[in-house]
């Protein structure tokens, strides 16, 4: 018998990519883990299922044990029996070390398998018919608004058990918003469920285990519902405030029980259920939330409660027809942090408080007050000159929050089914009241935070922060452009640009995996990618009319590269592939001669650039070309021949050259630094010459612009690696670390705490910018993030050998910076990178789990190198384990 091995074990595991999936959408779900430990690697796995979680944890398998499978790949595909639906599986994976020896299992991880659509029984329901527009006859009550938002809907039902339940599970979800509460408690710390689909397509729903909320004698399911994306407000589309999706939220509910005695039970959503009225007089994402306290229904999500003014839901049938039923592919929205707020001033009735950060979320308020008083939170990103709140950037939202007190004693207020973006908050008391305690609630899709790194410059570290912040503030369901005005979508172009950032911050696996559903739900029949998703409900509903621009629609093609180079997960690829096809067969059917003019549609070009606009043309084919490149990698993931998307990139970049050059002094005829950033980083040109030719002119264009930056959305992605890999380092780190207009150091000179979506968005010299557009809370322009660590922490995906199982490790050591310590959690396992310059001395430190190497190029003027106190030259191999580099700088600066 082999002995245990102490040498590696295998954390982190994830099915599906999530810790814990809500349910199954394929019968093959895909198994993956990470990896710690001395080993140089792992040499096998073996995976095992069962239901008693205490067995698993201690090896063995009831359901299913895979035996031992030889290599090093941290990733598996079930290819044991039929998963069945409505079970509660443990599972864990025993890794095998270099040596061939076992480490102990994994501690187990739960996998519910969900039910299939097809299983579900239960009944939508929803509070009484409405008017056709949604909204109720005004009542001249305190439920009548001049938003014509809805109340939120109580629903309850009680129901008597013989015996405690020996297994309770419930599946649930809405059209609209939904919190469920069992005996009295709320279920699951999920905020904004179940998320933002295409609700005429499909919707996803969550598992509960509900078995200790529920008792032997009589027991009350309840729900509250919003209207959220469904029915409220969404977007900037004023001609339909609301209703996109349908004019009133429904509930679905399904609890599976089974018993000690081998009875089981289904109790779902149906007629049986009540509905009324409660506290929450609206609930809508723009406008706000306004609670009435003294509305109260004091336990009527208890059994027992006196429902004489309750009356019977009614079963709802969703139009144009049902959507199909799907379990959540990604995390839940959670709150993430609480931020206390500091008051600043009191100015027109209203007192000021600060949380110091921009976010996207809610405030909860803890008040004392005679009944009736009301506390008015008003939300805002920016203060003006006076030190009023700023909000004429919201355009149509009015992020109001309203809470009426009921009196005699302590009393505290969150919202339920809205949030808002914002750093500053006003509170107007209307009425006698104190308030007690004021805190910010941050809230986002709770992907796990992979990434951290720190350097000894302060400004870089606002700016990494303000990044962060920036991707948590707007990856809530879908990866939204801004949390705060009437917008709030999820441009795909946008995405695309940040993308490589966001995986270093997060695991953002499932957010995509989901995400990419959302695209495709989008795609027209003639194979266009939408610009946002999700994005055209049937009509006579539409959010959008307008498929995709180039570098927009062209992002699920960009994604899926990204995701198979950071995660090797084929399966994402696989899914997408005929999607991806048929979008290049919608470009290239109107655009014979090569050059991408026609079927662009909306084509933004480079988005909010500074001062000359680049050439959209030019900016669309360069993307065409791209995306040909793009098709013949993804191609060769997936064993396909690559042979048409190799000839068609060879015949994209004869065309490009032809029309827009470059002429001999390197200008492209869209003279612009993105024009020159376009060409170098996609490999648009065929000769060294010319690319060398370009490089020159880009030197010359940000000489012309006193060393600073003029690209928008889409160049700004390519600025930094391109003049790091053509012009200098130095000049580079010069543009991360430049303070003046345009730049990064710019914003964070006037306080930003998050990403703006201009450049000017406040400058001394104008003030605001237009307020038609002027969000401070946009992450695009924070695509910087990947250069910051793939060159100045030096932790790099390998294109030949994906899922960061090979690191490219190229840091730049710039005496400005001084320090960094990043370290990065990979599928594989962490990767960490410490290096610091004390006088001309550079010491780098090193890590790399099992099964993974890198490859390491030092940059020039650095002498005297070691590797691990040997003399070492300026590039070479590494393995697994702590390492570490040492060198002096032949020159200051």
């Amino acid at each position: 018998m082999r002995k245990i091995s102490e040498r590696l074990r295998a954390v982190r595991l994830r099915c599906e990519h999530l810790a814990e999936p809500a349910g199954l959408n394929r019968a093959a779900p895909r198994f993956d883990w990470s990896l710690e430990g001395v080993a140089e690697r792992q040499s096998g796995w073996r995976l095992i299922v069962g239901q008693d979680r205490d067995a698993v944890a201690a090896g063995e398998g009831a359901f299913y044990d895979g035996g031992r499978r030889e290599g090093d790949a941290c990733a598996a595909h079930w290819d044991g029996p039929a998963l069945p639906s409505d079970r509660v599986f443990w599972w864990s994976v025993v890794v095998y070390d270099d040596r061939g020896d076992p480490a102990p299992p994994a501690s187990p991880a739960r996998l519910f398998t969900g039910l299939p659509h097809e299983e579900f029984c239960a009944a939508w329901i929803a509070r009484y018919f409405v008017l056709p527009a949604g909204r109720e006859v005004p009542s001249e009550d305190s439920y009548d608004n001049r938003f014509q938002a809805r109340p939120a809907d109580y629903l309850r039902r009680e129901i008597t058990l013989a015996q405690a339940p020996l297994r309770a599970t419930a599946y649930v979800t809405a059209l609209g918003l939904y919190e469920l509460r069992i005996n009295g408690a709320k279920i699951g710390d999920a905020v904004m469920a179940p998320g933002w689909t295409d609700y005429h397509r499909r919707i996803e729903y969550q598992s509960f285990d509900v078995t200790d909320r529920l008792r032997a004698g009589a027991n009350c399911i309840g729900a509250i519902l919003g209207e959220g994306w469904y029915s409220g407000r969404v977007g900037h589309n004023q001609r339909r405030a609301g209703n996109h999706y349908g004019g009133r939220p429904a509930f679905l509910c399904q609890i599976h029980l089974e018993f000690a005695d081998g009875s089981r039970r289904i109790v779902t959503s149906d007629g049986n259920w009540l509905t009324a009225r409660g506290p929450i007089l609206y609930s809508d994402f723009l406008v706000g939330e306004a609670y009435d306290a003294r509305r109260e229904r004091d336990g009527w999500d208890r059994p027992g409660y006196d429902t004489a003014d309750w009356q019977p839901v009614e079963v709802f049938e969703p139009e144009p027809a049902a959507p199909r039923l799907e379990a959540a592919r990604m995390q839940p929205a959670r709150e993430v942090a609480r931020l206390p707020m500091h008051e600043m001033h009191r100015i027109d009735d209203e007192l000021i408080f600060d949380t110091g950060q921009n976010l996207a979320g809610y405030v909860r308020l803890t008040v004392e007050a005679a009944a009736g008083t009301r506390f008015v939170l008003r939300h805002a990103e920016r203060l003006d000159v006076d030190g009023r709140l700023y909000t004429e950037n919201l355009r149509y939202a009015v992020s109001e929050d309203i809470y009426v007190a009921r009196g005699g004693g302590r009393e505290m207020f969150c919202p339920r089914f809205t949030f808002h973006g914002f750093q500053f908050v006003g509170v107007r008391v209307e009425g006698q009241g104190e308030l007690v305690s004021i805190k910010a609630c941050a809230i986002q899709t709770d992907t796990p935070w992979t990434g951290v790194i720190e350097t000894a410059n302060p400004m870089l570290n606002r700016l990494i922060a303000n990044i962060e912040w920036g991707q948590r503030s707007n990856f809530l369901s879908v990866p939204t452009d801004c949390p705060q005005r009437d917008e709030r979508y999820g441009w795909s172009a946008d995405a695309q640009i940040f993308w490589r950032t966001a995986g270093f911050n997060a695991d953002i696996a499932a957010f995509l995996t989901k995400w990419m559903e959302d695209l495709i739900d989008g795609q027209s029949p003639q194979g266009a990618f939408p610009d946002v998703a999700p994005t055209k409900p049937l009509n006579p509903y539409r959010l959008t009319p307008q498929p995709g621009a180039p570098a927009w629609g062209d992002a699920p093609i960009i994604l899926a590269w990204h995701h198979w180079l950071r995660y090797a997960d084929r399966d994402l690829v696989e899914r997408c592939w005929p999607h991806l096809c048929a979008w290049m067969d919608y470009i290239a059917a109107k655009n014979p001669d090569g050059l991408r003019l026609n079927r662009v549609h909306n084509n933004y070009g480079d988005w909010l650039n500074v001062d000359q606009k680049t050439d959209p043309g030019l900016v669309a084919t360069a993307y065409w070309i791209h995306l040909a490149d793009l098709m013949a990698r993804l191609a060769d993931v997936l064993g396909r021949d690559r042979a048409r998307w190799t000839a068609l990139g060879v015949r994209l970049r004869a065309a490009f050259e032809a029309r827009y050059g470059p002429d001999d002094a390197g200008r492209l005829t869209s003279d612009t630094q993105t024009a020159c950033l376009l060409a170098l980083d996609f490999d648009l040109l065929r000769d060294d010459a010319a690319r060398q030719a370009v490089a020159a002119r880009l030197d010359a264009l940000l000489g012309e612009a006193g060393r600073h930056l003029r690209t928008g959305f889409i160049g700004v992605r390519h600025l930094c690696p391109v003049v790091a890999d053509y012009l200098s380092l130095e000049r580079a780190v010069d543009l991360l670390l430049c303070e003046s207009y345009p730049s990064w150091g710019f914003s964070i000179r006037q306080g930003a705490t998050t990403m703006w979506e201009r450049w000017d968005g406040w400058t001394p010299e104008k003030g605001f910018q237009s307020p038609a557009m002027n969000s401070f809370n946009h992450y695009s322009f924070g695509a910087v993030g990947e250069w910051i660590w793939s060159r100045i922490a030096g932790i790099d995906w390998s294109k030949e050998r994906p899922g960061f199982s090979h690191v490219q490790m190229r840091p730049i050591f710039d005496r400005r910076i001084g320090r960094v310590a990043a370290r990065y959690d990979a599928a594989r396992g962490r990767i960490e990178s410490r290096w610091r310059i004390e006088g001309d001395q550079v010491t780098w430190l090193i890590s790399l789990p099992p099964s993974t190497t890198a490859e390491v190029t030092l940059p020039e003027g650095l002498d005297a190198i070691e590797l691990d106190g040997r003399a070492a030259n300026a590039a070479f191999p590494l393995g697994p384990g702590q390492h570490e580099v040492r060198g002096r700088l032949m020159t200051a600066g």
